[in-house]
């Protein structure tokens, strides 16, 4: 294998690894924000997805943040798994209206790569669970079921002095 590409694999791995810790860190930093609160959708969400047109399923993490300067919108950052690989990191910013039960309800497209195509979305998040359909313009359909993840203990707040 020659020096060039041996140099461009490890730069290559080094932006792949540099792209999943800088979302996990953020992931960490929306979990602990969201913890004990339930007033809109925003904080870290995690679970999986499941295509039911060829079957393919695996873990999925999400942000959502309000969208600075456009109330009532939100963005939705997820990051996907199949099989050993993790591939995301899409934006996708949402106008999310608030149910009588308190729950929000979703509907939205995004635009993703050329071959995956534009993907519309409905569902709704509350206060434990965010499930979702998704549908892809080239085909693919299926579900999205996450739940907030429990925060770390080391992300506990010390408790107060008494």
């Amino acid at each position: 294998m020659s020096r060039l590409l041996r140099l461009s694999l490890l730069i290559g791995f080094c932006g792949l690894l540099s792209s999943c810790l800088s979302y996990q860190v953020r992931f960490d930093k929306a979990v602990a924000a969201a913890a004990g609160k339930f007033d809109n959708p925003t904080g870290a969400w995690k679970g999986t997805w499941k295509s039911n047109w060829n079957g393919h399923e695996g873990p999925l993490w999400c942000i959502i943040s309000e969208t600075p300067g456009k109330p009532g919108f939100y963005d939705f950052r997820y990051r996907a798994g199949w099989g050993i690989l993790q591939f995301g990191n899409y934006v996708h910013t949402l106008e999310v209206a608030k149910a009588p039960d308190g729950s929000f309800g979703l509907n939205g497209k995004m635009e993703l790569p050329k071959l995956i195509g534009t993907h519309s979305l409905e569902g709704s998040v509350n206060k434990d669970a965010f499930e979702a359909k998704y549908k892809s313009d080239k085909g693919d359909h299926g579900i999205m079921s996450l739940r907030r993840p429990p925060m770390k203990k080391e992300a506990l707040p010390a408790p107060a002095a008494k």
